[in-house]
């Protein structure tokens, strides 16, 4: 039996669902023990065994890797002849700088951000919609002409996620990790501040009002159908089907990176420390990782950890809901480097929110937020410090 950790909100039946049945059918004598809704603290308190964790970027160090049990599966990769340069390396870099431990963690798939937009809303304005190919500067001009209030409701050209910034495409992090300061008070910092600064200063497009409270929302574009492109990590078209027409166009890229495309977060999977059957729990990541698999994850909408064009070909292929869509815009041709990563930088991400979304709002210019984003990350660097000693 393999204890499996999906993070707290992963239960046994969305495990079995998505991966178990599809393991015991290649392997009948593998069974499964899911920690459904449980914390890793929890788990690991109780002394508690976990063979396989599969998490995201911030999931990981939060509730697997400050336990102490982050695993090296080198020398299991070199067991199972398991080729590692079939995935994309972004994502094994970061595991790899974030914990100097090795191999520590697998993507298992993509989480790429893309320009989804309300096709319905351009057929009604009688606007041509975004297309793959564009610059940040072309989208501004749409989202310009997209904002407008008809039949009393105030329409929106642009909203974005904060997964824009997190994984942004000029592969900026926000500790220096050979310093462990901060390193967003800089020119290049500006230049992706500035970039969606201006989508949220075009009038009727602002944020943090009555009308739009929330500055970085979903809500808008996939619940209320107000805003007319919103830029994210991909959702299925599955998600507004029932509301709007969704579609897709290649994240629009800086004129200093032509079509350089989002960082490409992952959902890892990986051995920890504790695990009792570190062989059996590789054998089923080699069969997740596989070919096979991962074609059949492709057809169903979820984006392949696999750098091979036949399985990215027929991504979302038996997803009805994205027939005659764009969907392979969620799959860049060019993904951004992975971001320098510090040991400090994923304890530190929610520091510079607060003080970022006061330039969105327009309580403090760019370079305000940006000396207010320094200091609130090294503020909370130097109390990680004096807490660790």
């Amino acid at each position: 039996m393999l204890n499996i950790y999906g993070g707290r909100y992963v239960s046994e039946e969305a495990f079995m669902e998505t991966y178990g049945k599809h393991i015991q059918k290649k392997y009948p004598h593998i069974s499964f023990n899911v920690y459904g809704n449980k914390n890793a603290a929890d788990i690991v308190a109780a002394g508690s065994p976990i063979d396989i964790f599969y998490a995201d970027p911030v999931a990981y160090p939060r509730d697997v890797a400050q336990f102490g049990l982050a695993y090296d599966m080198t020398a299991l990769m070199k067991e199972f002849k398991f080729d590692a340069n079939r995935l994309y390396q972004g994502p094994i870099q970061v595991m790899r700088d974030t914990f100097g431990q090795g191999v520590t963690g697998l993507p298992l798939a993509m989480r790429n951000v893309v320009l989804h937009y309300n096709k319905d809303l351009f057929d009604k304005f009688g606007v041509a919609p975004p297309r793959d190919g564009m610059t940040w500067d072309d989208v501004y001009e749409l989202a310009r002409k997209m904002t407008r209030t008809e039949g009393g409701v105030q329409y929106r050209g642009m909203d974005f996620s904060a997964h824009v910034i997190d994984y942004n495409q000029l592969s900026l992090g926000w500790v220096d990790p050979k310093t462990d300061k901060a390193s967003v008070n800089n020119a290049q910092w500006a230049e992706l501040i500035q970039n969606i600064d201006r989508f949220y200063k075009i009038p009727g497009n602002e944020v943090g009002t009555p009308q739009a409270k929330e500055i970085m929302d979903w809500n808008r574009f996939g619940v209320n159908g107000i805003t007319a492109m919103e830029a994210t990590t991909f959702y299925p078209a599955t998600v507004t089907k029932d509301l709007f027409s969704m579609d897709y166009a290649a994240l629009p890229s800086f004129s200093s990176k032509p079509g350089t495309g989002s960082q490409s977060p992952a959902t890892y999977i990986g051995i920890t420390s504790s695990a009792k059957h570190p062989k059996e729990a590789f054998r089923v990541i080699d069969f997740l990782l596989s070919d096979e698999f991962q074609t059949m994850m492709s057809r169903a909408g979820t984006i392949s950890a696999l750098q091979n064009k036949a399985v990215n070909d027929v991504f979302g292929a038996d997803v009805p809901e994205l027939k005659g869509k764009n969907a392979k815009a969620a799959i860049p041709a060019q993904p951004a480097a992975p971001a320098p990563v510090s040991k400090w930088s994923g304890q530190t991400q929610a520091s510079y929110w607060t003080p970022l979304l006061k330039v969105f709002t327009g309580e403090t210019d760019i370079n305000t937020g940006l000396r207010n984003m320094e200091e609130a990350v090294n503020k909370k660097i130097a109390e990680l410090n004096s807490a660790a000693k």
